[in-house]
């Protein structure tokens, strides 16, 4: 479970950022009110890359709230496609856009206006990886924006960088790897200099180049678990080819899919019905091997957005009690969001700090899952924001807090009880350490997970041979995200 630093320590907001978004964002309201006919989808991507880049917003909450406005029709789904390509692209490439604008304009970006940065970053995006946008339009459409939000005199300056950065974009030097090899990483994939140190110190240079390349590489589309106690993958599959969806199978984990083509995921009828999940191949395992069962008493301690709590209530079907926490009433309401739209009744949310033991459940959950806050170095192919929020000193801190959440869930479980122990990061200090911290100060054995886990899905691992030991560590790879799991049971 990735957790922003920012949730768990506050942190002040300069009164001038404030008063940049509040004029950025009333001139967005006079463009929107000025016509109703047509969506300027650089406006609109333009303030979703601000909020992200420079208001430090996440960027799945900025996405999900930019494109719920449209609607369906084949137009709202060609600009849903372009923003979304838009945005994404250039929040993932912003060390290599930084790098290159910085070549070709005197002002280096960190000295710039907020406004001027932002539409210079999309811009390069879209001369350097948009190949159906002509460059001009991009230029000619970054000094519209620039005079909109009343930067006339700076105008010229967007349109000689981008000009230049247009003509020249075929002989711009990169960082060489011969003479700083970590230096030329960052720019290529636009990851810290750190992430990737410390990414070679514990998978060397090989696993390290492979997992930075499959960044870039991701399969598209979403991938969905279907809820088996309701419907099977063939009515589910049958349904989504009615609506023109283009559905296809995922080896790694039984009863899951990948669809591409489907517009807004929420119109779908398998989604409204509750039928399916939103849900990656990787945080699908957690359930997967946990042993929950019919008439089980389970416990998930960091339970947001809800795609573990499903997994569990779809397992017991309907039997049992599920207790689904987490931090915010904002969180809670995203897993009430789901518990209502599959209709399962045997769930009960609650807002609660899962680092401070609760006495009532001590020694009663037959199932306890703790998808443990951490730093989210495994998921920045799909939320790229995360490697340039996270600092190092945030990794340790991050692994205290995962410390208290493990003591509570390890109280909680009876004799014989299951404690599943995940995170989407890639660190020692988080993952095996925090694992052996657990063997070593309560009565928990590992539990050999080999059984619960597909051939093809172990070719993924670090090394799968762990998993005889209770533990997997996935690489980042085209169809997973960097994960760890792990099993124990309480003796």
């Amino acid at each position: 479970m990735k957790v922003d630093m920012e949730t768990i320590k506050k942190s002040n907001t300069k009164k001038e950022t404030n008063t940049w978004r509040e004029e950025q964002m009333s001139s967005v309201m006079k463009e929107k009110s000025a016509t109703n006919k047509t969506r300027n989808t650089r406006e609109i991507s333009f303030d979703m890359i601000s909020r992200v880049l420079e208001n430090g917003e996440l960027s799945h909450i900025v996405m999900r709230e930019g494109l719920a406005v449209f609607g369906n029709s084949q137009q709202d789904n060609m600009d849903k496609s372009f923003i979304s390509r838009l945005v994404l692209g250039t929040i993932e490439r912003k060390i290599t856009l930084d790098y290159v604008i910085d070549s070709f304009s005197k002002t280096k970006t960190a000295k710039m206006k907020p406004l001027i940065r932002t539409l210079l970053r999309m811009s390069v995006y879209q001369i350097l990886y948009m190949e159906q946008v002509p460059d001009s339009a991009a230029c000619n459409e970054a000094v519209k924006l620039a005079k909109r939000h009343r930067f006339h005199q700076l105008a010229p300056f967007v349109n000689g960088v981008l000009r230049t950065i247009s003509r020249e974009k075929e002989n711009i030097r990169y960082p060489s790897r011969e003479k700083d090899l970590l230096k030329a990483l960052e720019v290529e994939f636009s990851v810290p200099e750190w992430i990737i140190r410390l990414m070679m110190e514990k998978y060397g240079k090989e696993k390290t180049f492979h997992m930075l390349s499959c960044l870039y590489q991701k399969e598209d589309g979403v991938s969905l678990r279907i809820n088996t106690s309701k419907t099977c993958k063939k009515e589910v599959v049958e349904s989504l080819q009615k609506e023109n969806v283009k559905v296809c199978d995922i080896n790694l984990v039984d009863n899951m899919i990948r669809i591409n083509d489907f517009g807004f995921i929420g119109k779908l009828s398998v989604f409204k019905k509750g039928f399916v999940q939103v849900q990656d191949p990787s945080s699908v395992l957690a359930v997967l091997i946990s042993g929950a069962k019919e008439g089980d008493f389970c416990m998930d301690l960091c339970a947001a957005p809800g795609g573990k709590t499903m997994h569990l209530a779809d397992l017991l079907k309907g039997n049992g009690k599920i207790i689904a926490r987490d931090l915010t009433e904002n969180k809670i309401k995203y897993i009430n969001e789901n518990v209502k739209r599959c209709g399962f009744d045997n769930v009960i949310t609650e807002v609660y700090d899962s680092s401070i033991l609760d006495e009532r459940y001590v020694g009663m959950a037959d199932v306890v899952i703790v998808d443990a806050p951490c730093s989210g170095l495994g998921v920045i192919g799909r939320k790229s924001d995360i490697k340039y929020r996270l600092k190092k000193e945030d990794i340790k801190a991050l692994s205290e807090i995962s410390k208290s959440i493990l003591r509570c869930a390890a109280t909680y479980l009876k004799t014989g009880g299951y404690l599943i122990f995940s995170t989407c990061t890639l660190t020692k200090e988080e993952n095996e350490d925090n694992r052996q911290w657990m063997m070593d100060n309560f009565p928990l054995k590992p539990v050999d997970i080999r059984m619960d886990l597909s051939d093809e899905l172990l070719k993924y691992s670090d090394n799968p041979k762990t998993a005889k030991d209770g533990y997997l560590s996935l690489l980042i790879t085209e169809q997973t995200d960097g994960f760890f799991i792990s099993k124990f049971q309480k003796m």
